[in-house]
């Protein structure tokens, strides 16, 4: 099972998908990904990959086979 987590103001949401099977929902849940991770990137944040058992920042391209990626926020000074 591969997910993307969006951390938000009430904690965060998860988008997961497995990436063993080619279903309808799974096509979906990856285009959701895929998008979210896009307009995470055009807001400012970065994107961490898990790349074995550390996550990595990531500026590649959008691979639904990966374990697990992460939006990071940018905190705001003031």
């Amino acid at each position: 099972m591969a997910r993307l987590i969006i951390p938000n103001r009430h904690g965060h949401q998860t988008v997961e998908w497995d990436t063993t099977v080619d279903t309808e929902e799974t096509r979906a849940a990856i285009e959701e990904a895929e998008r979210i991770i896009a307009d995470a990137r055009r807001q400012g944040c970065l994107v961490s990959r898990k790349v074995g058992d550390q996550h990595l920042l990531d500026n590649g391209p959008f691979d639904p086979k990966a374990e697990e990626y992460q939006i990071i926020a940018p905190i705001a000074g003031g």
